[in-house]
C-alpha cells in the first residue's frame, strides 16, 4: 500500500476559541473607538482628526466583529478540506485544487499574520481569481508578496505552520503515488 492511500481525509472548521478571542477583541476595540469617536470621554480635550480615526475604527472593528459573530453562529462545518486527491477552501471556492497543479507551498507572513500560499499552474489560479473584487484582492496579494493561492488558517482550528506541513505531506505523498503510477515497468 502507498503512503498517500494511509493518509486520512481531513476536515478543518473554525476554533471556538480562536473565535470567541476575536469576538472579545473586536469588541473591546470596537467600544474603545466609539468612545472616542462620541466623545463618551466628558472632560477630555479630542482633535477632528482623532474623530476621524476613531469612526472609521469604529466601522472596521464593528465589521470584524460582525464577521466574528457570523461565524460563531454559522460556521458549524468545516471549510477546509485536504484529501489524497487536493486541497479545498469553501471560503476561496467550491472547486478542489488538485495537487498535481500545485507547484509550490509556504508559509507568508505578513506582520503577525502567517497565510499559507500554494503556488499553483497559471490556468488553476485563473479560476480563483473568479470576480472583479476578487481579482483585485488576488493582484493587492502579489504586490505585498503572496502570489499564488492563499488559504488563511486565521481562526482555524490549525495554524498555519501545520497547515503548511499538512498540505506538503500530502503533496509530496501524491506526488510520489503519480511518479509510481508514470513510472515505466522494468523489461525482463
Amino acid at each position: 500500500m502507498s503512503e498517500s492511500q494511509n493518509l486520512p481525509n481531513l476536515a478543518i472548521g473554525y476554533s471556538l476559541a480562536r473565535s470567541l478571542k476575536v469576538l472579545g477583541a473586536g469588541l473591546l476595540l470596537t467600544l474603545l473607538c466609539a468612545a472616542v469617536a462620541f466623545n463618551w470621554l466628558h472632560g477630555k480635550e479630542i482633535s477632528s482628526l482623532q474623530i476621524v480615526i476613531c469612526s472609521a475604527g469604529v466601522a472596521l472593528f464593528g465589521f470584524a466583529t460582525c464577521q466574528a459573530v457570523w461565524r460563531l453562529v454559522s460556521a458549524r462545518e468545516p471549510v477546509v478540506f485536504i484529501t489524497r486527491v487536493g486541497i479545498r477552501d469553501t471560503r476561496i471556492a467550491d472547486d478542489t485544487i488538485a495537487w498535481r497543479s500545485v507547484r509550490d507551498i509556504l508559509v507568508w507572513q505578513l506582520r503577525t499574520q502567517r497565510i499559507v500560499v500554494l503556488k499553483v499552474d497559471p490556468l488553476v489560479a485563473e479560476q480563483f481569481a473568479g470576480g472583479i473584487l476578487k481579482h483585485i484582492v488576488t493582484l493587492m496579494n502579489k504586490a505585498l508578496g503572496a502570489d499564488g493561492v492563499i488559504v488563511n488558517a486565521g481562526g482555524l482550528t490549525m495554524d498555519a505552520e501545520t497547515l503548511c506541513e499538512t498540505c506538503k505531506q500530502y503533496w509530496s505523498a501524491s506526488r510520489l503515488a503519480t511518479s509510481r503510477r508514470v513510472a515505466p515497468e522494468p523489461v525482463s
